[in-house]
């Protein structure tokens, strides 16, 4: 078919890679699909990171830039992009080879959609188990069934929470219509990126496990100053909205505040892990009644009876996470 012979670009942004850059390259390499230009984006690394990927030699656009984060990183890449449709991976993660393929069939089959996404399975340096992305297919009798475009965006992603980065494939043209991602969102950038794009048009969702998700690649003791140095960082909610909210539809709004809940729920935690207790304590506050999971069942009880209840709950997190993050790390 003439659509096989379609450019797609992938975009890797890679910081201090060289544990995994080749695993990740590699799996963007052996793609089924062919016609295919990957480029990494060297964002300041300080180890073996441009020595491995130029090991690739042409089969790799290479460019490096001082370290600016990863949505930079990735901005850049897009800037650099020829392809009809860009996707685009964390370095230390890879794909199975029929991601492009599968996303890519889809994406014809429904050309009023602007991006698809797939399943994914995920490894975390804090867990000894694995988990999926959307929770369902964690039952393999849900693998393997018909792609479809999702009816609506927000209220799908508020209750299967299915999208990541390295997930996802959309049209070039939506990029260059709405923009790149947010620079100064170090925490949560690519969720925000995904809440703005859905506000342009249709989804795809295909059920398959197509990424793997390895947050295991941590140089060893350094676990916990890694999370720390990335949550001191978080913005509020209402910044990480800003492009979002005036966008929004009638039928977006329910949806999107679950979604919203969830963000907020981990920003509290980034919060309370690097000491802001009174800022996560005005949002858990603010959003109260949209916490999820756990950790918002925690947060609202934190809240209950005021500032004299919350602090001494801040308190005995930071030190069971210090405490956790600490032997953890030393696992790795």
């Amino acid at each position: 078919m003439e659509w096989q012979k379609d450019l797609v670009s992938v975009v890797i942004p890679a910081y201090n890679a060289d544990k995994s850059i080749k695993r990740c390259i590699e799996s963007a390499l052996t793609q089924t699909y062919k016609p295919t230009e990957i480029i990494v984006v060297n964002d300041g690394s300080i180890d073996a990171t441009e020595e491995i990927v130029k090991s690739f030699g042409e089969r790799i656009i290479y460019t490096a830039q001082k370290n600016q984060g990863e949505t930079a990183a990735r901005n850049k890449g897009f800037s650099l992009a020829k392809g009809e449709y860009i996707t685009f991976i964390d370095h230390d993660d890879y794909w199975h080879p029929e991601f492009i393929s599968s996303c890519m069939e889809f994406l014809h089959a429904h050309p009023n959609a602007i991006a698809v996404s797939v399943g994914s399975e995920h490894r975390s340096a804090l867990k000894d188990y694995k988990t999926y992305m959307p929770s369902f297919l964690a039952d393999t009798s849900a693998q393997g069934k018909e792609a479809f475009v999702i009816g609506n965006f927000f209220d799908f992603w508020a209750v299967n929470n299915h999208i990541c980065a390295g997930s996802v494939m959309l049209h070039h043209s939506i990029i260059e219509k709405a923009g790149g991602q947010r620079t100064d969102l170090a925490l949560s950038g690519d969720l925000e990126y995904w809440a703005y794009l859905g506000t342009f048009g249709k989804w795809g969702f295909v059920p398959n496990i197509l990424l793997f998700v390895d947050g295991t690649q941590v140089q060893r003791g350094n676990l916990y100053q890694k999370y720390y140095n990335r949550y001191k960082k978080c913005k509020t909610i209402e910044s990480w909205e800003s492009r979002i909210a005036p966008r929004l539809k009638a039928k977006d709004i329910a949806g999107f505040r679950l979604v919203r809940g969830r963000i907020a729920t981990w920003y509290i935690f980034a919060k309370v892990f690097v000491g802001e207790d009174a800022a996560a304590f005005r949002m858990a506050k603010t959003y109260k009644d949209h916490l999820r999971d756990k950790f918002g069942r925690i947060w609202k009880i934190g809240i209950s009876a005021g500032w004299l209840s919350w602090k001494p709950l801040c308190i005995l997190i930071r030190l069971r996470t210090r405490i956790y993050y600490y032997f953890r790390g030393r696992r790795l």
